[in-house]
């Protein structure tokens, strides 16, 4: 971007081994990385808040650069102290597929790229500062999702703009057929970006992100001719996972292979049936009651995915199991409704996304602070010496019978 407040570092992060599809990669011992960008605010905002790192996970077939502009609004509040933010393209997506095109298959999976940003925060943490936390949009937010599964404590917020999160697929033709159908090169930049700023689908986006699309999408060719710089076949395979074996429930064989084509399905359960599904999405849906981040839904007033019922199902089943974050009623999990977008919201309505997260994150840092402050003065009687030796009150403990309860307090330990 133009007079951008950041400044911007590229690094390339290793991927995750063994990927979750054997057809993921050409050779199981193919090593893959993502594209990384790193962006550090050029300047200091003033004020006494905790410094954020964020996490950003960007929808299929969309750069991680369309996310620049909602960077830059939300920068702009002075409320917000940000340390750094980190964005990724999927390994067989964007800058990433440039660095592995040639080790790619064609079978990705979403629960891949959870595992990759795990891997890219590890690699990275003495560059990053607590609390980290989660912005996704479409498929990225189930991914960071998952993400937040396997490591509960990783992320204190999560932002989750008009999720994919459906145990079935939403309505209207198969999610893969406009990428499969699109358009893949064109003579010239020139008339790429023509084309692209002229079709009625990028029409309503705001002209900041539309330009980092145009920019960050195509990738140039020797010839001067310009291709997709995520291909056209990548992004398909990336909306659905097809299964176009024939059905042997009656055998034990039958029902062994179906089992190795699908892991996360039942064998010949209703979505197992289909020729094309996200199997990913069960587990991740499935686990929403015991996501603990505090969670923040931002929905497209107008989207043809998370439409009313879908949403309630969503706000109301998550955080609300065991490890879970409490839930609505616990203030772990709110909405909001964004005016006059849809699916594409965060590329439609940057600077409204932008208000609705720095409000949502003020709350959230003060929370980390009181909890850190918590956890600072608390004497948990299990040790002395520096938390080297064990304590006479956990001597007590281990004495006494497994099944004493604990006494009631006199709310002496406060957040």
């Amino acid at each position: 971007m133009s007079s951008s407040p950041f400044d911007v570092t590229e690094h390339t992060s290793p991927c995750s081994y063994i990927r979750q599809y054997p057809h993921g990669v050409k050779h199981e011992d193919a090593v893959l990385h993502l594209a990384v960008k790193q962006y550090r605010p050029r300047h200091t905002p003033h004020t006494s808040t905790e410094p954020v790192t964020i996490i950003a996970a960007h929808g299929n077939g969309f750069p991680k650069e369309c996310f620049e502009p909602l960077w830059a609004d939300l920068n702009a509040f002075q409320s917000i102290n940000i340390h750094s933010i980190w964005a990724a393209d999927m390994a067989n997506q964007g800058s990433s597929y440039a660095l592995n095109n040639a080790n790619l298959g064609d079978d990705p999976s979403w629960i891949d790229h959870s595992l990759d940003l795990f891997l890219m925060i590890n690699t990275f943490r003495a560059r990053m500062k607590g609390p980290l936390i989660g912005i996704g949009h479409s498929m990225g937010c189930a991914q960071l999702i998952y993400l937040a599964s396997i490591h509960p404590r990783l992320f204190h917020s999560l932002i989750l703009i008009d999720p994919v999160l459906q145990m079935s697929h939403p309505p209207g033709p198969n999610a893969a057929l406009f990428s499969s159908m699109r358009r893949e090169t064109w003579e010239s930049r020139a008339k790429a970006e023509s084309q692209i700023k002229r079709n009625g689908f990028f029409a309503s986006m705001d002209s900041r992100c539309l330009d980092l699309f145009v920019k960050y999408a195509l990738r140039d060719m020797p010839d001067g001719s310009v291709t997709l710089s995520t291909p056209k076949a990548q992004e398909a395979w990336t909306y659905v996972r097809s299964n176009m074996f024939d059905m042997n429930p009656d055998t034990a064989e039958g029902r062994r292979l179906e089992r190795l084509i699908s892991p996360e399905l039942v064998p010949f359960s209703e979505p197992s049936r289909l020729t094309s599904v996200r199997p990913e999405m069960l587990p991740i849906c499935e686990g929403l009651p015991h996501l603990r981040p505090r969670t923040l839904y931002l929905y497209g007033e107008y989207s043809h995915i998370n439409f009313e019922e879908v949403r309630e199902v969503q706000v109301a089943s998550t955080g609300t199991g065991r490890g879970g974050n409490g839930g609505v009623e616990e203030g772990g999990v709110a909405q909001q409704e964004l005016e006059d977008c849809g699916h594409l919201c965060v590329l439609e309505k940057p600077k409204a996304i932008a208000s609705s997260v720095a409000e949502w994150l003020g709350k959230e840092v003060a929370r980390w602070e009181q909890e850190r402050h918590f956890w600072d003065k608390a004497d948990t009687g299990k040790s002395k010496d520096n938390r080297t030796q064990l304590a006479e009150k956990w001597v007590q403990l281990v004495k006494a019978d497994t099944d004493t309860e604990r006494p009631s307090g006199d709310a002496k330990a406060k957040l």
